[in-house]
């Protein structure tokens, strides 16, 4: 006698589901996950992989990540959001012994996040297992979220999204909490704003208590993410970059309204018609006709819940014509954040709750093959690669030039000067030549990945003290600019040349470096750092005089001073550097980095932990 149990029998469909999703996985991240290849574009190069190099690197200083040494003469690293240096997965998948295997965890785990939210608010939604499947499959494998592979805190901060929708259907205001910190942390701040859009029209649909459970979750992640946004909102006020951004530069990525067209209504359109306006990237969008059929089903045969989410997905991609909307860049709001693409994340996690509502609305026999065509669609669509792909050496071996800047008998510095920044940054990324250019001619930000300290770095957020420093020195690089600053290396472009190739690349030696701690005026007595790391460092000085010690790493909110374990005030040389007045004899001089703005922020997120574990 065959004894009968509901339990297992109700849960073949899932384990079946499970099966298929993780084949839909592996399917569309095959030359990740099977093919040993590394996605790569200018993002890769210049800011992911440096990154996550930079991380690594960092975190074995007994001191937290305060400070960056390597890029733009020396920045503060925690306060810059996409550094993640506080998010717990990067900080414990940066522990692999390789970049691949890092972004292979990372891609899984984060499509996973997504999908198995979307799947439990679909469930939650509909209880029906075939609607959940085609929410789950449009959550993890959307052409937005996996357009964004070469940005892992995209990736990551886009993932969140499906928990937030979660936790705010659920009334849950301590679960939306920590996801809306985990998500701020994860080191894209336009997605949390967009995301913020995205709940609250969730919230609209719930009523009052639905508004009251955003509200209190929306503090608690404020105070749960303070450790990070504190020091970045002191970053921010040091940097060139304003609140708002001028006009021009807010409907960057704009997508024209036949684009749009074209990724929301043609099927595989990437197949047939790759041709984009901007970065794939960044303006990549695909959800399905199929999907989309279902989604309009949903809302035409739901409640007023179906209503209110269709209209936040038709509000992102409305918002995604940025240029092409009259206004748009008038509104200050809107001009928060760059790239008016990333509204496009909306819809692409808003369509999976959609789709799912239609096919609930089927008939049971098809709600399965619907779920199905669903998910096989959006694998087929995956197959288009969206960025070049490539061996992970092309990332990971150490470039010539590399080894070079790092010969000389103390760290210098190597400097691209602003007109072949300039000529790059107009430039496009085509064939394979030109990432071997930018590989081979340590292109900011990419040297910093194997420790090289660079004078001009890509980094949104410039200290404004670094880019008259830098200024500077485009206008003319004198020889004491260039010596006060450490500069051993410089390469630049031709002056004939029009665009950059390697025939019109040149490298040269820059004549008497300084070290990065040296005594003005000139031969007023010799100065040696006794010990280094990232944000401190302890100076032996023996001065024939009162003079200057020069620290040549940028001056900025929190560095403090000690000239023999007594507090010193510390002022700027050209602008730019830390100076310390000595007077004459041996002395010691330590410096260290810490921000009233880190501590401030820590004591914030431990009061908000603390009340979230006592209520």
């Amino acid at each position: 006698m065959v004894s009968y149990h509901p339990m297992r029998a109700g849960a073949r469909p899932w384990l079946s589901a499970a099966l298929a999703g993780t084949v839909l996985v592996v399917l569309a991240w095959r030359p990740l996950l099977l093919g040993g290849q590394v996605p790569v574009d200018g993002n890769m190069l210049a800011l992911s992989y440096p990154n996550w190099s930079l991380g690594r690197s960092l975190w074995k200083s007994p001191r937290l990540p305060l400070w960056n040494p390597l890029r733009n003469m020396g920045e503060p690293h925690l306060a810059d959001p996409q550094t993640m240096a506080l998010y717990p997965p990067f900080a414990a998948l940066s522990s692999l012994p390789d970049f691949p295997s890092f972004l292979r965890l990372w891609v899984v785990l984060h499509t996973v996040l997504a999908a198995a939210f979307l799947w439990l608010l679909a469930r939650r939604w509909y209880a029906d297992p075939a609607a959940a499947a085609a929410a789950a499959a449009l959550a993890g494998l959307n052409g937005f979220l996996t357009s964004r592979v070469t940005f892992p805190n995209h990736f990551a901060a886009a993932a969140w999204l499906p928990p937030l929708l979660y936790f705010q259907a659920a009334g849950s205001w301590k679960g939306l909490g920590v996801c809306l910190a985990l998500q701020w942390l994860a080191g894209f701040p336009p997605f949390v704003a967009v995301s913020a859009v995205a709940v609250l029209a969730l919230a609209c649909s719930q009523g009052t208590g639905g508004l009251r459970c955003f509200l209190k979750g929306c503090l608690l992640g404020i105070g749960l993410s303070a450790v990070q946004w504190v020091p970045f909102l002191e970053l921010l006020a040091s940097s060139t970059r304003a609140l708002t951004v001028d006009p021009l530069i807010a409907v960057q990525y704009s997508l024209p309204p036949g684009e749009l067209a074209k990724e929301l209504l043609a099927p595989q359109w990437y197949a047939w018609s790759p041709s984009m306006s901007g970065d794939p990237a960044i303006q990549g969008f695909y959800a399905g006709l199929l999907a989309l059929a279902l989604a309009i089903v949903g809302v035409r045969r739901g409640g007023r819940r179906e209503r209110i989410v269709a209209l936040a997905a038709a509000a992102g991609l409305v918002l995604s014509l940025g240029a092409s909307l009259p206004g748009y860049a008038s509104l200050a709001p809107l001009r928060l954040f760059r790239f008016p693409a990333n509204w496009l994340l909306m819809p692409a996690s808003l369509a999976g709750l959609l789709c799912a509502a239609g096919i609930a609305k089927l008939s049971p026999r098809w709600r399965w093959t619907a779920a199905a065509a669903v998910a096989v669609d959006l694998a087929l669509f995956a197959q288009f690669p969206r960025s070049a792909w490539a061996i992970p050496g092309l990332l990971t071996d150490p470039p010539a030039l590399a080894a070079a800047v790092a010969s000389g008998p103390t760290p210098s510095r190597i400097l691209h000067t602003r007109r072949l920044m300039t000529a790059w940054m107009a430039g496009t990324l085509q064939e394979e030549e030109d990432y071997l250019l930018m590989r081979d001619f340590l292109a900011p930000s990419f040297g910093t990945a194997f420790g090289v300290q660079e004078v001009f770095s890509y980094q949104t957020l410039r200290l404004k003290a670094a880019d008259a420093y830098q200024k500077r020195l485009g206008a003319a690089p004198a020889p004491d600019l260039l010596a006060w600053a450490g500069v051993s290396t410089v390469v630049t472009l031709a002056e004939t040349a029009t665009r950059v190739r390697r025939s019109d690349l040149r490298v040269r030696r820059a004549a008497g470096p300084r070290p990065r701690v040296f005594l003005q005026p000139d031969r007023c007595g010799r100065a040696s750092l006794a010990s280094y790391a990232p944000g401190r460092a302890r100076v032996a000085v023996a001065a024939d005089q009162d003079c200057g010690l020069v620290f040549s790493e940028m001056d900025y909110p929190g560095w403090r001073a000690a000239v023999d374990g007594r507090p010193s005030p510390h002022a700027r040389f050209q602008d730019a550097f830390i100076l310390v007045e000595v007077p004459k004899g041996e002395h010691e001089v330590v410096l260290d980095f810490s921000p009233a703005s880190w501590r401030l922020g820590l004591a914030l997120s431990v009061l908000a932990a603390g009340l979230l574990l006592a209520i």
